[in-house]
């Protein structure tokens, strides 16, 4: 059975956000880290710092944490414990660059021929420039 082929459109696509029902609390810590680097890596989230960022509880960071990894919004890194943001809510979020990602994957790939291949010219100013030979000036 052969598989069918990658179709950003179906393969990155994610549920809207809103019709997750996340709670305020949810959103803010979803915020926090997308806006402390986790969009496109792992990183820590203490819960404490959290907290006092986002104006909540350490339980409602708890809480947040447990629902948006059972959502798959978030990823969890097992030995280090940090966390990044599922990068297809980027995809959902961001339609535009889902549908450049398509258009990238459906174009031919770019191939350098025997010119890209070969030395770059000079101009012929660059040449006379490289060949005047000035005199340095002695210290009186």
């Amino acid at each position: 059975m052969t598989m069918p082929a990658f179709d950003p459109e179906r393969d990155l696509a994610s549920p809207p956000l809103y019709s997750l029902n996340l709670s305020a609390g949810q959103r803010s810590v979803l915020a926090w880290i997308e806006e402390h680097g986790g969009l496109f890596s792992a990183i820590e989230v203490p819960v404490e710092t959290v907290a006092k960022d986002c104006g909540s509880s350490d339980s409602t960071v708890y809480d947040a944490l447990s629902r948006l990894l059972l959502l798959g919004l978030l990823l969890r890194d097992d030995v280090t414990g940090y966390y990044r943001i599922n990068a297809r809510y980027f995809f959902a979020m961001n339609p535009d660059v889902r549908r450049l990602l398509a258009a990238a994957l459906a174009d031919p790939p770019v191939t350098p021929d025997a010119r890209a291949q070969a030395p770059r010219k000079v101009s012929n100013a660059d040449a006379r420039r490289r060949r005047v030979i000035k005199s340095v000036p002695t210290a009186p």
